[in-house]
């Protein structure tokens, strides 16, 4: 892309005015408020057994579900968030009332070097990357959900005026888990990540709260990750409706803070992803669900799961959760066989700056991926018995 373009973060895929989505148009949401899904919402949320195969035994089961435990219990950032490390506020902690003093401020001087602080800090607690943008609010949610148990709320999305910062967290999912996908194992490798994320951005959130600023973090609620991200700095938008990372490709997960403290921003990146995907397709071709378009970007929906007024290649939502009901533990095959999928290494690192400088390369780096066996599936025993 044009450099005027990339340095207008996620703007830069806008064709149109952009409206605020509303989050009950999430395919998840869809699933638990649409009769007409109920069947795929029954599939997909309903208990599951072991099953005497490699990936889905209980051991495998265990993993997965294990990996949730700091989100389902201490955030619930996936189902309206606002509690535990998700908390807006300081937490009332059951053993005391004790609060970070409120007439106590960190006097920011220097932007920029308050910005080395919170990444400092955010690595420390946990995020595999981090950046920092002005909050775009046309990336809020026009109303958010909340689900507790049976309980469904649409809730307004009521971000404080002056926190006008967003801290952006990415969380690496093991590629040695990935490469399992789909399985209850790989699955362990997404769930993981989401109690990961709980702990930092709660962590994170009060270490700002002590410095004596505002801090509201947030899973999947509130706000879109992906075009915050974009505008963080932390990477581009791909084929696969995925954010890919230089470091990490599609394989992280992302949730964010909103803060009033003054803060340096990060600038747009932009290293080859765009023109890459226009000749790979690689997401597309082995999709199971064939929920991701082949072809030139568009503009068009697929259906309400779609935001309007992008120029991108908009995922067929729908397909793409009925694959995700048909699959007993997450599909993931996307960020799988995504070339940009790969730990890092001097051929690795050379393809990348190639795809960066190189884009009359990429019909070749797409052919020795394939070649060489890039994106297919690991085997599960070798996860279990490996040291």
């Amino acid at each position: 892309m044009k450099p005027n373009l990339v340095s207008r973060g996620a703007d830069r895929y806008a064709a149109g005015e952009i409206e605020r989505f509303d989050q009950k148009n999430n395919m998840f949401f869809r699933a638990i408020l649409e009769p007409g899904l109920s069947e795929l919402a029954k599939q997909f949320y309903g208990v599951a057994y072991p099953q005497d195969k490699p990936g889905y035994r209980l051991e495998d089961m265990a993993l997965e579900q294990a990996g949730w435990y700091a989100e389902e219990a201490f955030g619930m950032g996936n189902l309206g968030g606002k509690e535990g490390f998700y908390s807006w506020e300081s937490p009332k902690i059951w053993y005391s009332d004790f609060r970070p003093p409120t007439d106590l401020r960190f006097e920011v001087n220097d932007p920029a070097a308050a910005s080395r602080m919170i990444k400092k800090a955010a690595g420390f607690y946990g995020a595999s990357l981090v950046g920092i943008c002005a909050l775009n609010r046309c990336w809020l949610y026009a109303s958010s959900m909340r689900v507790r148990g049976k309980n469904i709320e649409t809730l307004p999305v009521d971000v404080p005026e002056d926190c006008n910062y967003a801290i952006v967290l990415a969380h690496e999912m093991k590629y040695d888990l990935v490469k399992l996908l789909p399985s209850r194992t790989g699955a362990g490798g997404v769930t993981n990540a989401y109690g990961r994320m709980a702990f930092t951005a709660g962590t994170l959130a009060q270490f700002i709260r002590y410095l004596g600023y505002k801090a509201i973090p947030m899973g999947n609620d509130t706000a879109n990750s992906i075009p915050l991200a974009i505008d963080a700095g932390l990477g581009e938008l791909s084929r696969a409706g995925l954010l890919i990372t230089p470091e990490y490709g599609p394989r992280v997960r992302l949730n964010k803070i909103f803060t009033n403290m003054p803060l340096a921003v990060d600038s747009p990146v932009e290293f080859g992803v765009w023109e890459f995907c226009m000749q790979c397709e690689k997401c597309a071709h082995l999709c199971p669900g064939q929920a991701i378009m082949y072809g030139a970007p568009t503009d068009e929906p697929n259906n309400i799961s779609n935001r309007g007024g992008l120029l991108r290649w908009p995922l067929n939502a729908e397909k793409c959760f009925a694959q995700f009901a048909k699959t007993v533990g997450m599909c993931g095959v996307c960020i799988r066989v995504c070339p940009f999928n790969k730990e890092p290494g001097l051929l690795h690192d050379a393809v990348r700056l190639g795809i960066k400088n190189a884009h009359w390369l990429d019909p070749l780096f797409v052919k020795v991926d394939d070649m060489l066996g890039y994106g297919r599936k690991g085997k599960v025993a070798q996860f279990w018995e490996g040291q």
